[in-house]
């Protein structure tokens, strides 16, 4: 698998500190340094001795094979081409004065990297500091080709790269410990090995890759040191833009990872547009963001915003809310966005991998799937999407350790619609918090619950609309410290089962029994009567707990 030297800069970053004890933590002694602790590091580049150094802003570059006399020249090069750090290779006395002196002449903050660790191990604990500090402070690259490398990776359980149409990599993740021979030659070659390349061709494996969302084996090849690969293409129309390798590491890839990289080169490819024409992605896909975002709440006009993001107007779309339930009052604000990014480009993948022009979406501090149907299909039902939700809530609820749960809040029947279908989303998301046992529910059971508590809303704004006695009921609970009023209503709920009841208030039946005469002694109720019995459960409902309420599709809180 071909792997380039020009990468664009991963999402995160870390300061030499981070990386000097990143480093110490897979060697002692560690690294030797020199510099300011603080040097800020964006990305890893890997140059050798005479390789031209351009535009490094941020970068540390790993100056490979430089030793003596090339590894001053590179320190003095790569602070012209404004790197942030240099990394070469040292004997057991550390930096060489010579180093030092050119470091301390260029102003450039120079790394030692002593012989025992292989550079593509210091490699992959640099990234690892990188992705550590992506993860501790609000992520604002969650879109770019790093991010989803990263995402696949941890989808597939593999070594994941990302390539362009003439075989360099723009983007990777995964292990560096369980990448192959293969990868670590390339990294280190600058370019795949030829017989690799001849392999493929042989096989026709690009043929196939170029013709449409073939996922394409590659066999182990021991001789060549390459573990078993998958591979599939990024394409525009008939227009190839790229491929994305997943390389087994220490264990097998999951079982989904087919389904995975379909989805993943679904996104890909508008990214892979702007890599390939050197425009900004970062920009584009922050706009296309904006404009999703705009669709599912409904600041703008629907069929402009269909042009924009290339949906058929006239399309339906389903629409699924998604809350990761982050526990309440942790006040880690940057922790809680750094975990919605990562959720976030974990459903865009399962979401482009189930429908074309799927669009995730964040909102109201939840998660939204919109989910275009094409026009010539037939409303397929809830099913089908249950059946996706309850495996995407599995995932995201391993990945990120947090009680997910997700409402298919149903049909919008134009894109116009998508606001008040998120709507009933987002409230019924609210009203699933009282049963934290269900994974994924869809909007239409949920709707009798939902009915009942705008009613209690719609009563709670009418003070006037009472039923006086029952609400005297619970005044006497609060003089006597009784339990009459709650006692109702569990019995009114339970439809008159005494055992049921009895045995939830952990009570003697004929206790409740008890209870529920007293009850109807104060109040007068009549229990034959279906009015007084519905009058006297909203009244109760109203009186012992506080309804909620969401009125508007975009709310404050």
């Amino acid at each position: 698998m071909p792997l380039g030297v020009s990468l664009p800069p991963p999402p995160g970053g870390a300061s030499l500190g981070d990386v000097v004890r990143r480093l110490a933590d897979l060697l002692e002694p560690g690294p030797d340094w020199c510099g300011r602790a603080d040097t800020g590091i964006e990305d890893v580049v890997l140059a050798g001795p005479g390789e031209p150094l351009d535009s490094l802003s941020g970068a540390l570059v790993l100056a490979v094979g430089a030793r003596g006399d090339e590894a001053v020249e590179m320190v003095t090069r790569a602070a012209a081409a404004d790197a942030a750090a240099v990394a070469v290779r040292i004997a057991d006395d550390g930096l060489s004065a010579a180093v030092r002196s050119a470091a301390e002449d260029a102003g450039i903050a120079v790394l030692g990297v002593p012989a025992g660790l292989r550079w593509d191990r210091a490699e992959a604990g640099i990234r690892a500091a990188l992705a550590r500090g992506r993860a501790e402070r609000p992520a604002d690259r969650g879109g770019d080709l790093f991010s989803l490398a990263q995402t696949v990776a941890t989808l597939t359980h593999g070594v994941v790269s990302v390539e362009d149409a003439a075989h360099r990599v723009v983007a990777y993740a995964g292990s560096g410990d369980e990448a192959d021979e293969l990868r670590r030659r390339s990294i280190l070659g600058r370019s795949c090995p030829e017989s690799y390349l001849a392999l493929l061709r042989g096989l026709g494996v690009y043929q196939r890759v170029r013709a449409g969302d073939e996922v394409v084996p590659v066999d182990e090849q021991p001789e060549m040191g390459a573990r078993r690969r998958l591979v599939i293409g990024i394409n525009a129309g008939r227009r190839p833009l790229g491929t994305i390798w997943v390389q087994e590491g220490a264990r097998p890839l999951a079982e989904r990872t087919p389904e995975m990289l379909r989805g993943a080169a679904r996104l890909a490819a508008a990214q892979l547009v702007d890599h390939y024409f050197q425009g900004d992605a970062t920009a584009r896909l922050a706009s296309r963001e904006e404009l999703s975002h705009g669709l599912l709440t409904g600041r703008f006009d629907a069929p402009a915003l269909a042009a924009h993001l290339g949906l058929d107007p006239a399309a339906a779309a389903h629409v699924v809310a998604v809350d990761l339930r982050d526990p309440a009052g942790s006040g880690d604000a940057v922790r809680a966005d750094a975990r919605r990014a990562e959720a976030t480009g974990i459903m865009s993948v399962h979401a482009a991998a189930y429908r074309d022009n799927a669009l995730v979406v964040q909102a109201c501090g939840q998660l939204y799937a919109v989910l275009p149907e094409p026009v010539a299909d037939p409303p397929a039902g809830d099913a089908p999407l249950v059946r996706w939700a309850e495996q995407l809530v599995a995932t995201l609820r391993r990945l990120t350790g947090t009680g997910v749960q997700a409402v298919v809040a149903g049909r919008a029947e134009r894109l116009a619609d998508i606001p008040s279908v998120k709507l009933r989303g987002h409230r019924a998301l609210h009203l699933l918090t009282r049963s934290p046992e269900v994974t994924v529910e869809t909007h239409a059971r949920l709707t009798p619950a939902l009915v009942v508590r705008d009613t209690l809303d719609l009563l709670d704004r009418a003070p006037g609309v009472r039923f006086p006695a029952v609400a005297a009921l619970v005044g006497h609970d609060g003089a006597h410290g009784t339990d009459l009023a709650r006692s109702l209503l569990l019995y009114l709920d339970a439809f008159g089962d005494v055992a049921v009841v009895a045995k939830r208030l952990n009570v003697h039946p004929n206790t409740l029994r008890h209870r529920v005469r007293r009850a109807v002694a104060l109040t007068g109720l009549d229990l034959e009567d279906p009015e007084h019995r519905l009058a006297a459960t909203l009244q109760l409902r109203l009186d012992l707990g506080v309804p909620d309420r969401t009125d508007t599709a975009f709310p404050a809180g």
